[in-house]
């Protein structure tokens, strides 16, 4: 018998169905091992051999485990079939460790399609497990690991927050510095004029000496032009040019995350649960149908043999004029194991016909990932654009138009753009307005991120990878450390969140921060390609954390209440625990008095300070007048009207 191990259970029937009997198909559910919580501040790290992790298997594997090992003992090859990256590369090492596998043969497949010819494909074509790849996620998994587990801790203890990360914190921080660029942006006031012809076409004033919407700085100004103008525009002329529109590459996980988001307004958890269902595929009529790749890359390439049937398709569906070349970023060394972009399995499966099989959402993110496949190896689109010149007593006034003229790639397109009708206008003649008006407007800052937004800023910054997009922005968001506006999807930090950040900003800056992270993947990047050693990483980063870590705790001061211990009289300070907030001595571990925060009035619920989450709101009053403010003033000054009001804040 011969055994094939793949992460889903999902996977399981369908790969069977396609080895035959020879063949016993199991699912390990994915990680089976991880790091104990035991030795130098539970990290399970081995101080005496640079750092090695202790692993074991998870409790609630036991029963996989034990069934694998079963599997194992009577089969007389294994093939470990996880997903095609590092992470996957990572379980099927941690696979054959756990499984006793020493005097069997154990071959590592990997298949980017859940198909027939894809998986047998696989078996034919085994290798080694990359060892290299696994020593890369190892590393990934301790350095995250040290900086969870001890910032974590640190802002735990210090204020009482849930946690904090390699990623995520820096993520956190990037949107709490996108929200004091919002915040503390002063629009500046101009107006621009605008005239309306008979034919409804906008006409807007240029400035001659950029060749742009003029934009001026006062509405006196704004009049004085518009009393200026006559009732005829005469046109001075007439430019047509053309340009072309080249279609973009197939899906990548960021790209497929962003434009989902945008087209279809999915939250980006939602987008990840839906492409792992088309990756997996389901059951119908006892027949498995897979409807797209592996959807974790961060590539934009097309198989050999995907681009070929691609050729073929285009000429039959559009005809030859329509075909282009495979449109393609610029492959990178340190591209992963994930080797092609997110593209349809088979594209006789049109969205049409994937409506039998499919719920709506996920023909919708079907259809995305289809269009935008067969797109990007298509011509390019071909535009005339026509620029209109107009005087009016010496005012120059403009009006773009365009035209395709070619359709291109945007044939494929299943939502169809309407155009304008383009007026010919004559050089010379003269056309009537049917008002003429200026509008104020505002300049316009720096805007919040959306999750698109924000995954495209972590891909570009180089910080997470493809398969951590989405459970960063969940973490932050599980931690309230943001919120994600209904209308808008705007991102906005909490003020546990800013709390959270300013603290490991003022602490932790040379480890928080995008420069820092990003060189991290680049490390573990070159880990993967063997031009760098796991331990010389892992011995480096923490020797140089342990030292930033320290010099934090040493240099930390926890808000004081304002009032001295009653026993020593060394300040008091608000603290945390696993029990809550309360005051203690700072004198601390040489004096040990701590009390309970008191709530000054009993009819007034226990609320927790919005802003520093550290003190309770207790009711106050000044010139007559009531309102509640946090307990631990002066050294938080939150203050608000209305306790109903602290709830909509929440």
């Amino acid at each position: 018998m011969k055994l094939l191990i793949v992460e889903s259970p999902s996977k399981t029937l369908t790969i069977k169905q396609y080895l035959g009997k020879d063949f016993e198909v199991v699912a390990s559910k994915g990680h089976i091992r991880d790091i104990k919580n035991q030795g130098k501040d539970n990290l399970g790290l081995d101080f005496s051999n640079n750092l090695k992790p202790l692993y074991e298997i998870i409790p609630t594997q036991y029963a996989t485990v034990k069934l694998l090992k079963e599997k194992a003992e009577e089969a007389s090859i294994i093939y470990l079939a996880t997903d095609p990256d590092r992470e996957g590369e990572a379980i099927s090492w941690h696979l054959k460790e756990a499984l006793n596998t020493n005097n069997k043969e154990v071959k590592r497949i990997e298949f980017n399609e859940i198909t027939r010819s894809a998986v047998l494909n696989a078996i034919d074509n085994p290798r080694e497990i990359d060892l290299e790849l696994v020593s890369s996620q190892e590393t990934r998994k301790i350095i995250d690991r040290i900086i969870g587990y001890k910032l974590s801790s640190f802002v735990k203890d210090r204020v009482g927050a849930k946690s904090a990360g390699r990623v995520q914190s820096v993520v956190l921080k990037m949107i709490v510095e996108r929200e004091e660029k919002v915040t503390s942006f002063i629009p500046e006031r101009f107006y621009e004029i605008e005239a309306v012809l008979e034919d409804g076409t906008i006409l807007k004033l240029q400035n001659k000496e950029n060749n742009k919407v003029l934009q001026i700085k006062t509405e006196e100004e704004a009049k004085r032009i518009l009393s200026e103008l006559g009732d005829t525009f005469t046109v001075s002329n007439v430019v047509t040019s053309k340009k072309s529109e080249k279609p973009s590459p197939a899906f990548k996980t960021s790209s497929m995350q962003t434009t989902a988001a945008s087209r279809l307004s999915f939250p980006i958890s939602k987008v990840s649960k839906l492409a792992q269902q088309l990756y997996e595929g389901i059951n119908h009529n006892d027949e498995h149908i897979a409807f797209v790749t592996y959807i974790r890359t961060d590539v934009t390439r097309l198989s050999d043999e995907f681009k070929a049937k691609l050729t073929n398709h285009i000429k039959k569906e559009y005809g030859v004029e329509y075909l282009g070349y495979a449109h393609e970023d610029k492959v990178k060394n340190t591209d992963q194991g994930a080797h092609e972009a997110i593209r349809p399995v088979d594209l006789s499966m049109t969205p049409d016909k994937a409506k039998e099989y499919l719920t709506k959402d996920q023909l919708s993110l079907y259809s995305l990932i289809y269009e935008r496949a067969i797109e990007s190896m298509m011509s390019d689109a071909e535009i005339l654009v026509t620029t209109t010149l107009f005087d009016n007593n010496g005012y120059t006034f403009k009006t773009t138009s365009e035209k395709t003229i070619f359709e291109g790639f945007k044939k494929a397109s299943i939502k169809k753009t309407k155009e304008k009708a383009i007026v010919d206008y004559e050089i010379g003649k003269g056309y009537k307005q049917a008002k003429t008006e200026f509008k104020a407007k505002d300049t316009e800052g720096p805007k919040r991120y959306n999750e698109g937004s924000l995954v495209k800023e972590m891909e570009t910054s180089g910080i997470g990878r493809p398969s951590t997009y989405s459970p960063t922005i969940s973490t932050l968001k599980n931690s309230n450390y943001i919120t994600i506006e209904r209308g808008s999807k705007e991102i906005k930090p909490t003020e546990e969140g800013k709390l959270v950040s300013r603290i490991l900003n003022d602490y932790f800056n040379m480890i928080i921060n995008v420069n820092y992270t990003a060189s991290m993947e680049s490390d573990l990047d070159e880990i993967a390609q063997g031009t760098k050693k796991e331990e010389n990483i892992v011995n480096s980063f923490y020797s140089n954390f342990d030292s930033i870590y320290s010099n934090a705790k040493m240099e930390f001061k926890p808000i004081e209440t304002g009032n001295p211990c009653p026993l020593c009289g060394s300040p008091l300070v608000f603290k945390s625990g696993r029990n809550g907030k309360f005051i203690a001595c700072s004198n601390y571990p040489k004096c040990r008095h701590t009390e309970n925060i008191k709530v000054e009035k009993a009819n007034i619920p226990l609320i927790e300070c919005p802003k520093c989450h550290i003190g309770h709101l207790v009711e106050r009053k000044s010139k007559g007048k009531t309102f509640y403010a946090c307990s631990t003033y002066p050294s938080c000054d939150f203050t608000i009207s209305s306790l109903s009001r602290v709830k909509k804040i929440k």
